[in-house]
């Protein structure tokens, strides 16, 4: 019987597309730069950075998905571009700083997500499993959103140290809702992190799928919606 639902964040219940497009990023830590008046080539830049980006996320998978260290990632761009200490170090921290203030701004429900989990609260133990590399932010936006008065448990990636589809994820928020694994469904918009990531603890994993997955991730996942507002259907016949 299914007593608990676990559901990844971003592009899953809340939406944040100025920040989840590619190259999002980059371009915020630019603008910064730009801002504290660093002089460089942006085009050498966003080599250097996705090039380091590359080796942290192989890193990364092959020590068992730890959390990624994004400070880090920048303070080696602007290494490479030739910036010296301390300046280096103050650029990257606030650059780092402008980015992560945006989250908040820019993050909301999808249109569906506040009646879907009006109807589930009560019924069902409810938990966020997420990837986010800041724990203070998330947290902020978590306020924000009143998930306190929602979920259960609040699981973060920056927080834990690794990300999905680590287990430890998973299990500490099995643990914190006293849930067992074949008891729980886990909901989210990557089929790796989180289908994947869920039938490593046990669970069943139902994937949103916003980008058109290929034929063998639909297969293996449990159930396929297209979006949020789908998860009733699915999860009545999961049940």
């Amino acid at each position: 019987m299914i007593d608990s639902i676990l559901f990844d964040n971003w592009n899953t219940l809340v939406q944040a597309p100025g920040l989840m497009r590619d190259g999002a990023s980059v371009e915020i830590f630019q603008r910064s730069l730009r801002g504290q008046g660093l002089d460089y080539d942006c085009d050498r830049f966003i080599g250097a950075y996705r090039g380091i980006a590359r080796r942290q996320v192989a890193e990364a998978e092959a020590n068992g998905w730890t959390e990624i260290d994004y400070i880090l990632r920048l303070l080696l761009t602007l290494e490479e571009l030739g910036v010296k200490e301390p300046r280096r170090s103050r650029l990257a921290i606030r650059a780092w700083d402008d980015y992560l203030a945006e989250w908040p701004k820019q993050t909301s429900f999808f249109p569906e997500t506040s009646a879907l989990l009006e109807h589930l609260q009560g019924k069902y133990k409810l938990g966020i499993v997420t990837n986010f590399m800041d724990g203070p932010t998330a947290r902020r936006v978590f306020d924000d959103l009143g998930y306190e008065a929602i979920f259960d448990s609040l699981v973060v990636s920056a927080e834990i140290g690794y990300q999905k589809p680590a287990p430890i994820l998973f299990q500490r928020a099995l643990e914190e809702l006293g849930s067992k694994p074949e008891n729980t469904i886990m909901v989210g918009d990557t089929y790796e992190a989180d289908v994947v990531g869920a039938h490593r603890a046990g669970m069943r994993g139902v994937l949103i799928d916003l980008y058109g997955a290929p034929p063998e991730q639909l297969r293996d996942s449990d159930a396929v919606i297209k979006s949020i507002g789908g998860f009733p259907r699915a999860l009545d016949g999961l049940a």
